[in-house]
């Protein structure tokens, strides 16, 4: 395998981690949302609970993201 191929296969492997990086968010922001929704738990509380800042929760249910 040439160096040029490693490269194109690193390269793959990147797009396939963004892809499912990017499913995994969708999904994580998707369950905010609903938990806001549906019940009475803070913004920090649900930041907490999420691994994420404040300020990503309250952009998430904003529908801003």
């Amino acid at each position: 395998m040439t160096d040029l191929d490693r490269l194109r296969a690193a390269a793959d492997s990147v797009r396939a981690a963004t892809e499912a990086l990017d499913t995994a968010r969708a999904a994580r922001d998707k369950l905010i949302r609903d938990v806001r929704q549906s019940t009475t738990h803070t913004v920090p509380e649900i930041a907490d609970a999420a691994g994420v800042s404040q300020a990503t929760v309250k952009t998430v249910i904003r529908g801003l993201r």
